[in-house]
């Protein structure tokens, strides 16, 4: 049994060899050929990336409201920073290539955002139920709220998860000739 699983190996180290150049490469030349290592991404940046692009868009819009709403082009520019802030929270699951997560905590904000706007504009208008106004507007921003804080605690989480998984293990083996002594073996490539 030793014997036919010995003449096994032998005859598939002298196949693969066949399909090699008789020469081995030299290690430079692999060298240049190994895939680039894996850039790792970063906790701090994807946590910086969220914080700002939320904190920033959320500054904007609350100047608004400290200079008392004195001027229109002033207003336009709060609303923008609150139509962009639902967005910030989920800049550091793009950077962590958690793309699916990134937009369900956007779609979540966004109906948050949904709910507020719908509840201003019932009350703005009088004929509306007012409690229910009011009540959608808490809604809408308990949820937008949660959202964040959620998505905020948890970009770390994500950014760990896609180093793990760029950094499996990988083994690859190879059959070989040996330029100096023209003997046959087995390359073992690690990559980790």
């Amino acid at each position: 049994m030793m014997r036919r699983m010995g003449a096994l190996l032998a005859a598939g180290l002298i196949v693969g060899s066949l399909a090699l150049p008789l020469r081995a490469q030299e290690s430079q030349e692999s060298r240049d050929k190994a895939p680039p290592p894996v850039k790792l991404k970063s906790e701090k940046r994807a946590m910086t990336l969220s914080a700002v692009g939320t904190l920033v868009p959320l500054a904007v819009s609350a100047s608004y409201l400290l200079t008392d709403g004195s001027s229109y082009a002033h207003a336009n520019v709060a609303a923008v920073g609150l139509l962009i802030a639902p967005l910030g929270p989920s800049l550091g699951y793009f950077y962590a290539g958690a793309t699916g997560r990134a937009l369900l905590g956007l779609g979540i904000r966004l109906a948050g955002l949904a709910g507020m706007i719908g509840g201003s504009y019932g009350l703005d208008n009088y004929d509306s139920n007012e409690t229910l106004m009011e009540a959608f507007i808490i809604a809408g921003a308990g949820l937008t709220l949660a959202s964040t804080v959620i998505d905020l605690a948890g970009v770390k989480k994500a950014v760990r998860r896609h180093n793990l998984k760029v950094q499996k293990l990988q083994v690859a083996l190879a059959p070989l000739v040996s330029p100096r002594t023209k003997a046959l073996g087995l390359q073992a490539r690690l990559s980790f």
